[in-house]
């Protein structure tokens, strides 16, 4: 097995023993059993778990920053008229591509720490993007930090962690979920940017 290889197993072994366990309730014995690899091999690539899910969201937030250079030089305006299009066919697809890394992500950020949560870096990445394409001088970085983190960030994280669960117990069609989800989301977040055109 190459160590390349190695890696990205472990990486993968992580992820779902995390998802499944949590990461507080993970430990590296299992993930090493899920991975097929002696625990001596994690130690070898890895310090330690939070290494593990570091390198798990540097990962994440390189894809995040990839999508939103794609809608980079948008004003206020052409992003909320373009957001739920660009909800639905590019952000849902990434959300679910990683909905178990996103519910991870999640979990640790609600936790009481000293460190920063990694949902804030998730945060910085959309708004070092922003900052730097935007011509407003007048911009209140203040605002569009909780703007986004209020009204876009955390709705789209409890959405991808929620939805499945959410259609079952209510007995709501997935489809028709995703579209009110959709609709609701336009109308929240998409209102902010058109109020600052």
């Amino acid at each position: 097995m190459g160590e390349q290889n190695a890696r990205e197993r472990i990486l993968q072994a992580a992820l779902k023993v995390f998802a499944e366990k949590s990461f507080e309730g993970s430990r590296i014995d299992e993930i090493a059993r899920e991975a097929n690899v002696p625990k001596s091999l994690i130690y070898y690539h890895f310090k330690s778990k939070n290494e593990i899910l570091e390198v798990l969201s540097a990962r994440f937030i390189e894809e995040y920053e990839r999508l939103l250079s794609a809608s980079s030089n948008e004003t206020h305006q052409e992003k909320a008229q373009g957001l739920t299009e660009r909800m639905k066919n590019v952000y849902y697809e990434f959300g679910q591509k990683n909905a178990d890394l996103v519910r991870v992500m999640f979990i640790d950020s609600l936790k009481k720490s000293n460190e920063k949560p990694i949902l804030y870096k998730v945060l910085d990445a959309l708004i070092a993007k922003d900052i730097k394409n935007d011509s407003d001088t007048d911009y209140d970085i203040q605002e569009r930090r909780i703007a986004e983190f209020f009204t876009s960030l955390i709705p789209n994280y409890a959405y991808i962690c929620f939805a499945d669960s959410w259609t079952q117990y209510f007995g709501v069609d997935r489809k028709r979920f995703d579209q009110l989800y959709g609709k609701i989301y336009g109308e929240i977040h998409g209102g902010y940017h058109e109020r600052h055109k």
